[in-house]
């Protein structure tokens, strides 16, 4: 089995559509606000990068990670927001190459040397595939999330 062809794209008019469009397993719901609903966030912020996660040139998925608050950098951080691969595409090997290339992108702004992460307790499947990258858990956000880092 050869490697996956994964890519990251700019979410662009034909790719819009293909990524509202993806799903997370039933159990898993609770864990992301929608893809739409993500997109629109992005745009109150030019510090958003909303991605959309292809697998031989086809959309699968979809992250957006953010240097700072919204409408404020936040110089030696980044967070991402959003990490979703498809439900048809799960158990693939997808999410830890996409993981490795986000991190690659964000390395590439050279404008941090953190990049934190959120997720439930319950999401132990994002726990695993984080954790492979080296994030560690160092807290929990007022939600409950639990909040972990990888530094750079």
């Amino acid at each position: 089995m050869g490697a996956l062809d994964v890519r990251l794209a700019k979410i662009d008019e034909p790719k819009f559509d293909d990524v509202i469009g993806l799903e997370l397993e039933e159990d898993q719901k609770d864990n992301l606000p929608s893809n739409l609903y993500s997109i629109a966030e992005s745009t109150l912020s030019p510090l958003f990068h909303p991605r959309a996660i292809l697998l031989d040139g086809k959309v699968v998925g979809f992250v957006m990670y953010q240097f700072g608050a919204v409408g404020a950098f936040d110089e030696g951080e980044c967070t991402i927001w959003r990490f979703m691969i498809d439900r048809a595409m799960q158990n693939r090997g997808v999410g830890q190459a996409a993981m490795a290339i986000v991190i690659e992108e964000i390395k590439s702004h050279g404008l941090c040397d953190l990049i934190d992460i959120y997720y439930s307790p319950k999401n132990t499947v994002a726990q695993r595939v984080y954790s492979r990258f080296g994030f560690v858990e160092t807290g929990h956000r007022d939600d409950g999330d639990i909040i972990a880092e990888l530094k750079l």
